[in-house]
């Protein structure tokens, strides 16, 4: 298995460890690297950890943030993950941390929007991410037509569109992912708890975040409230 597994009763003190556990990485690698590059998960489930996160003491301003995937959408969209950093991180202590979004206009053809992520794209030293009930991590969606592109190509940006959620993505891969030094899973709710069982018991296309899990090639901690 390529995880460690944490355990905490309630939401609350899963983030408090998950903070605690993130800002000590971040100025692990900062004491051998003059800047450190940070990868976001989107949606609801993270807005505790990223409010948590933005009051806690760290090296913000030594701190380059981009996101683990993004909806093709305008930048203030209430599904943009864009909306969703700037509204719940980038204030308080981290303020001074350098954000990127994937895009600035969204109206871009999705073939450029693709080649300008990749082009600007700075490999994560950290990336903390998130999983659907369906299994899906990132924007990695199992029943996606790109499913079997994204976790087999050396593109570190990708273009997902799913078929159960809305708006079409850009996401890293799997071999983005793994190239990672630090991955982070927060999960919470025995719902998602049984779908990640299922997922450690081998690779399995169904369940994406499967191959985090059983990666060779990157460490995941597991962060997982009750």
């Amino acid at each position: 298995m390529a995880f460690k597994m944490h355990e905490f009763s309630d939401l609350e003190s899963c983030n408090k460890a998950l903070v605690e556990a993130v800002t000590l990485s971040i100025e692990q690698i900062l004491s051998v690297k003059k800047y450190i590059n940070l990868a976001f998960s989107g949606g609801k489930s993270p807005v505790l950890f990223l409010e948590m996160l933005s009051k806690k003491k760290c090296t913000w301003d030594k701190c380059n943030v981009s996101l683990v995937d993004e909806r093709v959408v305008e930048l203030d969209h209430e599904d943009s993950n864009a909306k969703l950093i700037k509204m719940h991180f980038l204030k308080n202590l981290a303020q001074k941390a350098h954000f990127k979004p994937f895009f600035e206009d969204y109206k871009l053809s999705l073939e450029d929007l693709v080649e300008n992520a990749n082009k600007f794209y700075n490999q994560p030293d950290i990336a903390i991410l998130g999983m659907g009930i369906d299994g899906h991590t990132a924007s990695l969606f199992p029943e996606a037509d790109e499913i079997d592109f994204a976790l087999t190509t050396q593109k570190n940006i990708i273009l997902i569109t799913p078929k159960n959620a809305p708006h079409k993505r850009l996401s890293m891969s799997l071999s983005a992912l793994e190239k990672c030094n630090k991955l982070f899973l927060s999960i919470a709710t025995k719902e998602k708890e049984l779908v990640f069982n299922e997922a450690t018991k081998g690779l399995n296309p169904k369940f994406p975040i499967s191959y985090i899990l059983h990666s060779e090639k990157v460490m995941c901690d597991i962060y997982f409230s009750k």
